[in-house]
């Protein structure tokens, strides 16, 4: 085997094991408590660990780079800081135990679910709750980019479909103080959690959070200037997705718009280079796994069930570079 070869297949036996290193760091306070240098000896009695595997585990945190070794101490380093310290910290901690906790043991079935082994179902109270975490990873970014839709910034009733733990809801309520929002979230545990992050922003006076399906009840009534869709559209199957858009349609006022945040799978130099080229194929990956999740849509074909919808005006605009994350948006037409 060329040495070429050797450290291809290095690198991708040492990710899987890097991630568990990370994460024992974070889940242990192993990291937490490195916000300054400690010695080995230092770290494993402040927290009542074995000394060996202390030792051993910064011996190969320090490796990969999560802490810095100077002088026999250790201090984390700048990404186990950001993941510590950071305001999307935790967004980001979540992310990597949805790696680590659901798509590894997906992605593990993969060759008895590629032979026809029925597939799994996707669901359950804490692996919703990971996952409404980890997408407040590009709230920043997708708020900024929402910003761009028209008319999103005169909306003044906002619909939020899905909308978790209502994070988004709750940022868009405080940036626009004379709006009113509605949540609709069918895991009821979710709903809870939107309740207590809006109050916990202040804005629970001009919001609530219904828990219902936008499939089986009706809508709350409303002639709603914007609605979102914030990376759910992998719940609906594809058959369901033009019912979808033409129920929410209905309760749009003239002019209103729906915006749809999903990921979608591209192959652009850029993409590639970020890595969300990869990301995105894992990810579609993973949804076909499940019996009841759905490939990403193709934001040319979303654009067209939108116009059959209703939606006078499409179009599209990326969230991160490369464009594989995006809102894909459609607005009602105004009355004449």
């Amino acid at each position: 085997m060329s040495l070429r070869r050797m450290a291809e297949l290095g690198r991708l036996m040492r990710v899987a094991s890097q991630l568990e290193v990370l994460r024992a760091g974070l889940d242990a306070g192993l990291l937490a408590a490195l916000a300054e240098p400690r010695s080995a000896e230092q770290l494993a009695e402040s927290l009542g660990l074995a000394p060996d595997l202390c030792a051993a585990w910064l011996r190969a945190a320090s490796a990969s780079g999560f802490v810095e070794r100077r002088a026999g101490r250790y201090q984390r380093g700048p990404l186990a800081s950001w993941l510590v310290a950071a305001p999307d910290g935790q967004a980001a901690h979540a992310m990597l135990d949805q790696a680590a906790l659901s798509y590894r043991p997906v992605l593990a079935r993969l060759p008895a679910l590629l032979r026809g082994e029925p597939r799994p179902r996707w669901g359950g109270g804490e692996e919703a709750a990971r996952v409404a975490r980890g997408s407040r990873l590009l709230e920043r970014r997708a708020l900024a980019a929402l910003a761009r839709l028209p008319g999103v910034r005169r909306s003044r009733r906002i619909l939020d479909v899905g909308c978790g733990e209502g994070s988004m809801l709750a940022a868009l309520l405080a940036r626009y103080r004379d709006a009113l929002g509605l949540g609709v979230e069918r895991e009821p545990h979710l709903a809870e959690l939107a309740r207590q992050r809006l109050r916990g922003a202040e804005v629970h006076r001009r919001a609530e959070i219904w828990s219902g399906d936008v499939m089986c009840d009706e809508l709350p009534a409303g002639d709603w200037d914007l609605a979102l869709l914030n990376q759910v559209l992998h719940y609906w199957p594809d058959e369901e997705r033009d019912l979808l858009f033409a129920r929410i349609a209905k309760r749009l006022a003239p002019g209103g718009v729906l915006a749809i945040q999903t990921p979608v799978l591209q192959d652009g130099a850029l993409a590639r280079m970020t890595g969300m080229a990869a990301s995105g194929a894992l990810f579609d990956l993973f949804l076909r796994a499940h019996e009841n999740l759905y490939g990403l849509p193709d934001p040319v074909d979303l654009q067209v069930r939108l116009r059959s919808a209703g939606f006078s005006r499409v179009g599209s605009i990326s969230i991160v570079p490369g464009g594989s994350l995006r809102y894909v948006w459609g607005a009602r037409g105004r009355a004449q």
